[in-house]
């Protein structure tokens, strides 16, 4: 990332317990800029590097935090059942491939695409804060 936008994730993201990336994130060395900030975990894409586990693998996949199940994928198919998808509900879905920055319910579960930092007209990305490991709380920043 160019120095303006890491010094912006690094203030948008302070405080973070965990950077969850959806895709697109094109090379290793993103991940390891934002490890800088904080722990991250990531899906793959089609255009990303080879799985490095744990950090990096093929979605879809579900990571427990702050006592919520976090479902991540790519990319979240138009009217995709999310617990059938994901193999268990799931509190939270974090998903990319669109780029489009949307916040929404479903199935009993938040619906996350952040958009993108880079990729998008609109360079986005979203904020979760989980509350006593059930209340959700998402929102989309401009970066």
């Amino acid at each position: 990332a160019a120095a303006p936008l890491r010094e912006r994730l690094r203030d948008v993201f302070a405080g973070a317990t965990l950077i969850v990336h959806c895709g697109d994130a094109t090379s290793a060395q993103v991940l390891d800029e934002l490890a800088e900030i904080a722990p991250v975990v990531a899906v793959r894409s089609a255009a990303d590097p080879p799985p490095d586990p744990p950090r990096l693998v093929d979605g879809p996949r579900v990571v427990d935090h702050d006592g919520v199940a976090v479902g991540v994928v790519a990319s979240l198919p138009e009217g995709t059942d999310v617990g059938s998808l994901l193999g268990r509900p799931v509190g939270l879905v974090l998903h990319g491939g669109t780029h489009a920055p949307s916040v929404e319910e479903r199935d009993g579960a938040v619906l996350v695409n952040p958009g993108s930092p880079t990729l998008a007209e609109r360079h986005t990305v979203a904020v979760v804060d989980i509350g006593d490991g059930e209340r959700v709380d998402a929102r989309i920043v401009e970066v």
